[in-house]
């Protein structure tokens, strides 16, 4: 009966875990990719306003926000907040500007904010483009 709840749960999502080897080369492709876009991204601001970024944390920084996003965990935190206005919108952001000022302590609130609000535009358009052609050259 469990079984049954969770997995009309999940299909309400929209999500599909037939593949997990596709699931698995996307997250990493997407963290790879991802962190070198958010690495030069930190490291002009750090260098505009000289403050020191450790380059493993951007990684680790889209790892988390790749996790975040998947249908299952975004779904269950928007099906929870959903009495907030713009949700869809603000949500996204605010994890961002967080987990950038979480994994970047040294960087001021509001170079956070600017990497954070950057960095989402960035994993918006840039990075889905540079995934699929990244994508296109693996043998699979």
């Amino acid at each position: 009966m469990a079984a049954d709840f969770l997995t009309d749960f999940v299909s309400e999502l929209g999500v599909g875990f037939a593949d997990p080897i596709t699931l698995a080369i996307n997250i990493i492709l997407s963290t790879i990719i991802g962190g070198i876009v958010l690495l030069i991204l930190l490291e002009i601001v750090g260098k505009h306003f000289s403050e020191e970024v450790k380059p493993a944390n951007a990684f680790l920084l889209v790892l988390v926000i790749n996790i975040i996003n998947l249908p299952v965990i975004f779904g269950l935190l928007t099906q929870f907040a959903s009495f907030i206005p713009f949700l869809p919108v603000v949500l996204p952001v605010l994890i961002w500007i967080v987990l950038v000022k979480f994994f970047f302590k040294e960087l001021a609130i509001t170079h956070a904010i600017l990497v954070g609000v950057i960095g989402y535009l960035l994993t918006i358009f840039l990075v889905p483009y540079l995934i699929g052609l990244a994508s296109g050259l693996l043998p699979i």
